[in-house]
């Protein structure tokens, strides 16, 4: 039971940033209810001009699961990485780095 999924959907063309949907700690808050899921951590980057908005969620199914949230390019960009709580020290750093790493980018 391990997943990283990216994906996108589109948005208005006047939505530009992550932070319509509104505070992060908010929005994990939100997110977290919808979940059945624990808060761990909520936290916001800047990266190449694109504000990220990401999650750590332990779920009550025994699910561990990062979420990283963005708009760039008209579309709401979503990468969502999940394991097993008893596999995530294991794979913690590596989900990390997977999200470090993302970068909406699409050919004009």
């Amino acid at each position: 039971r391990e997943n990283v999924k990216i994906s996108s959907s589109p948005v208005k063309s006047t939505t530009s940033s992550i932070d319509v949907l509104g505070e992060v700690q908010e929005v994990g808050l939100k997110l977290a209810a919808k979940r059945d899921a624990k808060l761990i951590k909520a936290e916001e980057r800047i990266t190449d001009g694109i504000l990220f908005y990401k999650f750590d969620f332990a779920i009550n199914d025994g699910t561990h699961q990062l979420l990283q949230l963005c708009v760039n390019k008209g579309k709401v960009w979503s990468l969502d990485a999940n394991t097993t709580e008893k596999r995530w020290s294991k794979r913690e750093e590596m989900y990390n780095n997977i999200l470090g790493s993302f970068l909406p980018k699409l050919a004009a």
